[in-house]
């Protein structure tokens, strides 16, 4: 008789916390609102979603919700399937293929162990070299660059100069730090959905969005490996409002990377009692005037370049919805 009675009390208790668990997800879901309150924590919540390694949340938060939905809408437009040779989809299905096979840590471990020594040996010769080489192609970018100003170069060149650094002291080939990153490299290509090329380039936008979240959490724990965290530079974000007159506020953010401060200043605008990265919306609104299938490689780098992360987009859809920051061609800024 005991028995009788606490299984049914055992499946509602199941049940409940079911119930509680999905209502936690979605409150979750839900915590990702379009811009910011105060240009603040519109900048914050950036570096947040990038913490989180969530880039749908920073689509949703960078973009006015009707741009959010005309991005969706227009996502994978402009694909070139046939950009790519048979011989270049056979490389990369090569590749997935040896980084998602069984034990496939191990057996790429044991073809690169032997190799080590002469790697160390040509990287303590060549690596002066090829970082300087990158500094200046890097730098000479910088110094030509028409979208930076004068300011934003020279914080620019300092990031340059200290990542430079970095490069040429690490030792990227220790063999420790190897083998970690042989076990990152397979796991996170085992989490992709994908295993070739034209799966890859066919993913719609949610399936495209999970793989670039692991992509990304991939990426920073391979720099982290070698001492370098993003996180950590995202995590010291010291961020003051330089001026605000309700409509438009500049914000300026100061990171520490890897003990040099860096600065960062965004210039932000109200819509719809929300602020949003005005070079974000500015880049969005050239996006949306660009004829569908035009370019196969549109992306919102206003985010990017606002909040650190890449934001990708291709084509107009035939009925997507309007954009709120366009209207005849122009960028509203509303109260």
């Amino acid at each position: 008789m005991l028995m009788s009675t606490s299984y049914p009390r055992a499946r509602v208790l199941l049940f409940s916390l079911t119930l509680l668990l999905v209502a936690a997800c979605s409150r979750h879901r839900d915590e990702v609102t379009p811009g910011g309150a105060t240009p603040q924590a519109a900048v914050a919540d950036g570096y947040r979603l990038l913490r989180k390694n969530d880039i749908d949340g920073l689509y949703r938060h960078a973009l006015p919700p009707a741009d959010y939905a005309a991005m969706r809408a227009r996502w994978g437009e402009g694909r070139d399937l046939d950009a790519y040779t048979p011989a270049q989809r056979a490389q990369f299905d090569q590749m997935m293929a040896a980084l998602t096979a069984p034990g496939a840590q191990q057996v790429l471990w044991l073809k690169v162990k032997p190799k080590l020594a002469t790697l160390q040996q040509q990287y303590r010769q060549q690596m002066p070299a090829l970082v300087g080489m990158l500094r200046t192609m890097a730098d000479t970018g910088i110094e030509r660059s028409p979208h930076l100003s004068a300011g934003e170069k020279v914080q620019a060149l300092k990031t340059i100069a200290v990542l430079g650094a970095w490069a040429e002291r690490t030792n990227w080939f220790e063999p420790n730090r190897v083998y970690e990153l042989l076990g990152l490299m397979t796991g996170t290509a085992q989490k992709m959905s994908f295993r070739t090329l034209d799966q890859a380039l066919s993913m719609p936008y949610g399936e495209s969005v999970r793989n670039i979240d692991a992509a990304w959490a991939g990426f920073k724990q391979a720099l982290a490996i070698y001492g370098f965290s993003i996180d950590a530079v995202l995590q010291s974000a010291h961020i003051q409002v330089l001026s605000n007159d309700g409509s438009v506020a500049v914000v300026r953010t100061t990171f520490d990377v890897l003990g040099t401060s860096v600065i960062r200043d965004n210039t932000l605008i109200r819509q719809h009692g929300r602020w949003y990265d005005r070079a974000t919306l500015l880049h969005w609104q050239r996006v949306l005037a660009t004829p569908a299938g035009a370019s196969s490689a549109m992306k919102p780098s206003g985010a990017a370049s606002a909040k650190g992360a890449p934001l990708q987009s291709a084509g107009r859809a035939p009925h997507a919805p309007p954009a709120s920051t366009v209207t005849g061609g122009k960028l509203r800024q509303v109260p």
